[in-house]
């Protein structure tokens, strides 16, 4: 699944209790926890501590196995353990002894610095045999190639870092939403001078994307 030194082991269950507790959480919420998931390890924690590394703009990485009850977890659910804990997340999601890796791009909130401002969330599907490598020199460059193995087209963007990647992988998510918004409606639109209008449109966008 993924092969991580000793010396970063930690191997210690995080009570579902715990958040409901510690943090403010909708009825809503906390139904989709006791739902979802059935128990929650804190499996590795990758610092200058554990780790030949120095840290940067984040002094450590943890990672978190996940065990379901059911088929997946809600995003609204990692979104939640990750606003609470300030250190970038692992989560490698287990389900039935399939695995997926599930990472967020997460910095310092603006407003609560004891928080985290968590950005989209990447994952590779669901994999018998799921293998992420340890690459890095520090906690910044170990979490950014987690990033870039889980979803590799933030690499592809050529961007300076992996918060400019994030930004410019949005943009392009936006503009293909607009081009499937389009291709609906083209599909249904019974004018021919209207789906050659709608046509066009589509193919702007797809001239704009191809561009970025």
């Amino acid at each position: 699944m993924i092969d991580l030194p000793n010396s970063t082991a930690v191997n210690r269950f995080v009570p579902k209790e715990k958040f409901y507790s510690k943090t403010s959480m909708s009825s809503k919420l906390r139904q989709q926890f006791t739902d979802e998931i059935e128990k929650i390890r804190w499996t590795n924690k990758i610092s200058p501590d554990t780790l030949n590394i120095t840290s940067g703009d984040y002094t450590e990485l943890q990672v978190f196995e996940v065990t379901l009850k059911g088929s997946d977890v809600s995003t609204a659910v990692l979104r939640h353990i990750d606003t609470y804990i300030p250190y970038p997340i692992l989560f490698m999601i287990n389900k039935s002894g399939s695995y997926k890796a599930a990472i967020s791009f997460k910095e310092k909130a603006i407003r609560n610095q004891n928080n985290m401002k968590v950005d989209s969330y990447f994952d590779t599907g669901w994999q018998q045999n799921l293998n992420l490598e340890l690459k890095g020199r520090s906690v910044d460059e170990i979490y950014r190639n987690y990033l870039y193995q889980i979803a590799p087209d933030l690499n592809q963007t050529k961007q300076a870092n992996a918060k400019e990647a994030v930004e410019h992988s949005k943009v392009k998510q936006a503009i293909q939403s607009q081009i499937d918004a389009l291709n609906k409606q083209i599909r249904n639109e019974l004018s021919t001078a209207k789906k050659q209008v709608l046509a066009r449109q589509r193919f702007d966008l797809e001239q704009q994307k191809n561009k970025l």
